[in-house]
C-alpha cells in the first residue's frame, strides 16, 4: 500500500509540472516591414533561438508562434537581403504581444546587385545596359552542386549556353546569344584574364565559393570593356573580407567518382582584412556510354587563392591577389587510362596546366564624388595537350593595366580612362601543332558620360579608341537608354560596336591545334554591331503576398567579316574569313513570381544564328534555336529546402549533317540546414539523356578516332551529396 501511494503521488506530481508547463506556454506575435520603404514583408523566417519552433510571416507581414515556454527567449529573423535581427524577449511578460519589426537591408547582400562592369557602380534597376546577376545564394547553393566551377550554373541562364568541347578532356565554351564562345569576353574582377590557352578551361576553373556575385552583360559592351565583348561580358567579382570573420569548409562526393574538397576564409581587422580559398578535385575516369572510352576524365586539381585587402583610410582600398591553379586531366581509351595500352588500344588524351596570376587593384574616393581607380594584373598560363600521335604545348602570358577617374556632379556622371594589354603565346619544345608564336600590344582610350534622373531616365554614351599592334585603330561607339515608365514598368535600349582580331588558338581550341592547319592564312579582324531592346515590368501585390518581375528582351548582331573554320573529312582545317558575315537574331523571355516561401522562374529563348554566305544550310551551328527552362524552390521552413529543374533543348545544326533531336533534362535537389550546416542531396539529368544513345560519341579508327560533335550531354545521371560548414 505504501509503494502505491508513493506511485500515486509521484505520478500526480508529474502530470501537476505538466499542467503548469502548459500553462506557462505562450505566443510571440509580429508584424515584419522594410525598414527604409515600410514594404510588408511576406517569407520571413521567425525563429525561436535554440529550437525548431519557427513560423514565416504571411502575405501581410504577419507571423505568430505558439507554444514558447516560460522565460527568456531569443527570437530570430532572417530574409535574403535583410540584415538578421534578434530580439529579446521575456515571457509570460510579453504573452500575446505584437511586435513591430523593421528589418534592414543588408549592405552587404544590397553590393550583389550593384553594378561594377560599366564602373559607375551603380544599381541594377539604374544601369542603362542589361545586366544580369548571380548574387551570393546561387553561388552558395551552386558550391553545393558543383563546388568545382560555375559552368552548370551559368548555364541555367536564359540566353547562355555552356556547350563542351570534348568528350575527353570535358573542356567547355560559354555562348551567348546565339554565337561562339571566343566573342564572349570573361574578366575576372574586371581584368580579362581569360582567353587563347586558357578559354577552354576557364569555366572549370572558377569554384563559386570563392566568388561573391557574377555579373552578366548581354549584347555589346565594349566601349569600357574592350573590342572583344561582341555578344556580351562575364565578370566574375571574388569576395571582400566582412567585419566579422568567416570560415567554410566544403566537401562533395558525385555518383561518376569525383571528390571536391574547398575551404574559404575571410577576416578583418582594424586596416587590414584578407581571404583566402583553397580547394583540390579528383575526379576517376568513367566511361558511362560503355563504348571503351572516358566520358569524365580523371582528373586531379588544386587551386589556392589568397588576397590581402589595406584600408589606409575610409576612401581608400587596396587589394592584392595572387592565385595558384594546376590541373592533370587524362581521357581517352580506358584501357589506356588504366595501364593497360596494347596495339588495338593506344588513344589517350592528356592535359596539364598550370596557371600563376597576379592582381591589384587600389580606388580612392575624393569627398566631391570624385574618384581615381587602378588595376594591374599579370598572368602565366602553361598547359600542354598531348596524345598517342601528336603534342600541343605552350604558355602564354598576359599582362592588363587600366587607369580611370571619375567625376560625379549632379545627375552627371563622366568617366575617362584607359588600358593597355599586353598577349604573348610561345610554343613550348616538343610541340608539333600547326600554331605559330605571337606578341599583341593593345593600348586603348575611354570616355563614357550618363545623365541620371533617378527612378525616371538613364543615359549613357560612351566611345572607345584602340590602337593593336599588327591591325591598326578601332573606333567603338556606343549608347544606351532606360526609361522607368512607371513605377513598375521600364524600357532599356542599347546598342555598339566590337572587334576581334584573329586566333587561331582561340578560334580553333587546343585540342584542333594537333591537326593540319593552312600555314598562310591572311585573316583580317572581325567587326560587329548589335544592340539590344527590353521591357520590364516588377511589381508586388500587397494582398496576395505575390512577387512578380517578367522580362523581354530582342537582341540582334552582326558580325562582319566572319571568321570561319571547315574540316574536311581528313580532318585537315581551313580557316578564311566571309565577307557578307553572319548574323544572330532573337527574343529572350523571363518571368520570376515569388509568394512567400515559393519561388517560380520560367524562361525562353529563341534564337535565330544565320550563316548569311551559306544559302544550303544557313544556321550556325550547335545551336538550339529554341531553348525554354523552369526552376521551382521551396522554402519548407527554416531547415528543409526543395528545389525541382527541368529545361528543354531544342533542335540544333551540326557542320556534318542535319538538325539534332530536340531532348529534356531534369534535376532536383534537397537541402538541409542545421545551425552552421548545410547538408545538399543533388542529382541532374535525371531523366538520363545521352548524346551516345542517339548516335555513337567515339568512330573508328580507335587508335586515332574522330569524335562527333557534341549537342547533349554525354555523362548520364549525376547525383552528389555534399557537406557545408559555416563558421
Amino acid at each position: 500500500m505504501k509503494v502505491y501511494t508513493q506511485r500515486v503521488l509521484i505520478a500526480l506530481g508529474i502530470l501537476f509540472t505538466f499542467s503548469l508547463e502548459l500553462s506557462a506556454q505562450n505566443t510571440f506575435r509580429a508584424a515584419v516591414i522594410d525598414s527604409a520603404t515600410h514594404e510588408k514583408l511576406a517569407g520571413v523566417v521567425i525563429v525561436v533561438k535554440g529550437t525548431i519552433n519557427s513560423a514565416e510571416t504571411d502575405s501581410i507581414g504577419n507571423a505568430e508562434i505558439k507554444n514558447i515556454p516560460n522565460g527568456p527567449q531569443v527570437i530570430e529573423l532572417t530574409y535574403i537581403g535583410y540584415q538578421k535581427q534578434s530580439i529579446p524577449v521575456t515571457f509570460p511578460q510579453m504573452n500575446g504581444k505584437i511586435f513591430a519589426i523593421k528589418l534592414q537591408q543588408d549592405q552587404s547582400e544590397l553590393g550583389e546587385v550593384l553594378i561594377t562592369s560599366n564602373r559607375t557602380n551603380s544599381r541594377i534597376e539604374d544601369a542603362p545596359i542589361k545586366v544580369e546577376v548571380l548574387g551570393i545564394e546561387e553561388l552558395t547553393e551552386e558550391s553545393s552542386i558543383n563546388p568545382d566551377g560555375i559552368a552548370s550554373l551559368l548555364g541555367d541562364v536564359s540566353g547562355v549556353q555552356i556547350q563542351q568541347t570534348s568528350a575527353l578532356s570535358g573542356n567547355s565554351v560559354v555562348r551567348m546569344q546565339g554565337l561562339d564562345g571566343r566573342y564572349t569576353l570573361l574578366l575576372r574582377d574586371g581584368m580579362p584574364s581569360y582567353g587563347s590557352l586558357s578559354g577552354g578551361l576557364s569555366i572549370l576553373q572558377i569554384p563559386p565559393l570563392d566568388l561573391r556575385q557574377i555579373e552578366i552583360v548581354k549584347g555589346p559592351a565594349s566601349t569600357i570593356n574592350g573590342g572583344g565583348a561582341i555578344s556580351g561580358l562575364i565578370n566574375f567579382i571574388t569576395k571582400e573580407p566582412t567585419d566579422t570573420s568567416e570560415a567554410t569548409f566544403l566537401l562533395n562526393q558525385t555518383s561518376l567518382l569525383e571528390t571536391n574538397l574547398n575551404a574559404y576564409f575571410s577576416g578583418k581587422k582594424g586596416n587590414i582584412g584578407y581571404t583566402f580559398f583553397g580547394g583540390g578535385t579528383y575526379q576517376k575516369a568513367m566511361d558511362v556510354n560503355g563504348d571503351g572510352f572516358s566520358d569524365a576524365p580523371r582528373t586531379q586539381s588544386v587551386m589556392l587563392h589568397p588576397q590581402l585587402f589595406f584600408y589606409p583610410d575610409p576612401a581608400t582600398h587596396v587589394r592584392l591577389g595572387f592565385i595558384g591553379n594546376y590541373e592533370n586531366r587524362l581521357g581517352g581509351d580506358m584501357r589506356v587510362i588504366q595501364g593497360l595500352a596494347d596495339s588495338a588500344h593506344q588513344y589517350f588524351e592528356k592535359n596539364i596546366m598550370q596557371n600563376y596570376s597576379m592582381d591589384l587593384i587600389v580606388s580612392h574616393d575624393f569627398a566631391n564624388r570624385q574618384g581615381i581607380y587602378f588595376k594591374a594584373s599579370g598572368n602565366y598560363f602553361d598547359r600542354s595537350f598531348t596524345t598517342n600521335y601528336a603534342e600541343q604545348a605552350g604558355y602564354q602570358g598576359t599582362g592588363y593595366s587600366e587607369l580611370y577617374y571619375q567625376i560625379a556632379k549632379g545627375r552627371h556622371n563622366i568617366i575617362v580612362g584607359g588600358n593597355y594589354l599586353l598577349d604573348i603565346f610561345h610554343r613550348s619544345p616538343g610541340d608539333t601543332s600547326a600554331y605559330n608564336n605571337y606578341s599583341y600590344h593593345t593600348g586603348g582610350l575611354f570616355v563614357q558620360y550618363s545623365y541620371n534622373v533617378e527612378n525616371k531616365l538613364n543615359f549613357q554614351m560612351g566611345v572607345r579608341g584602340d590602337y593593336q599592334n599588327k591591325f591598326g585603330f578601332f573606333i567603338l561607339p556606343s549608347a544606351a537608354i532606360l526609361v522607368h515608365a512607371t513605377k513598375e514598368f521600364s524600357i532599356r535600349v542599347n546598342g555598339g560596336t566590337g572587334y576581334k582580331i584573329p586566333n587561331l588558338v582561340e578560334i580553333l581550341g587546343l585540342e584542333e591545334g594537333i591537326n593540319t592547319i593552312p600555314s598562310t592564312t591572311n585573316l583580317i579582324p572581325e567587326r560587329s554591331y548589335g544592340g539590344t531592346a527590353e521591357w520590364n515590368y516588377k511589381k508586388y501585390f500587397d494582398k496576395t503576398g505575390v512577387s512578380l518581375f517578367i522580362n523581354q528582351t530582342f537582341f540582334y548582331t552582326w558580325v562582319q567579316h566572319a571568321i570561319i573554320s571547315t574540316q574536311d573529312t581528313l580532318g585537315d582545317y581551313n580557316i578564311a574569313n566571309v565577307t557578307s558575315g553572319a548574323t544572330s537574331f532573337g527574343v529572350d523571355n523571363y518571368l520570376r513570381l515569388k509568394k512567400g516561401p515559393f519561388e517560380l522562374y520560367m524562361g525562353y529563348t529563341f534564337v535565330y544564328p544565320r550563316k548569311d554566305y551559306d544559302k544550303a544550310q544557313p544556321y550556325l551551328t550547335l545551336t538550339p534555336l529554341n531553348r525554354g527552362a523552369a526552376v521551382l524552390s521551396y522554402d519548407i521552413n527554416a531547415h528543409w529546402k526543395i528545389g525541382l529543374e527541368g529545361s528543354v533543348m531544342g533542335k540544333q545544326y551540326l557542320d556534318f549533317g542535319g538538325p539534332t533531336k530536340p531532348y529534356f533534362l531534369m534535376s532536383s535537389s534537397i537541402h538541409y540546414k542545421i545551425k552552421k550546416i548545410t547538408l545538399v542531396l543533388n542529382g541532374e539529368n535525371l531523366l538520363n539523356v545521352r548524346q551516345s544513345h542517339y548516335a555513337p560519341v567515339v568512330e573508328q579508327p580507335y587508335t586515332r578516332p574522330r569524335f562527333a560533335e557534341l549537342w547533349a550531354p554525354v555523362d548520364g545521371v549525376v547525383v552528389n551529396f555534399s557537406i557545408l560548414i559555416k563558421i
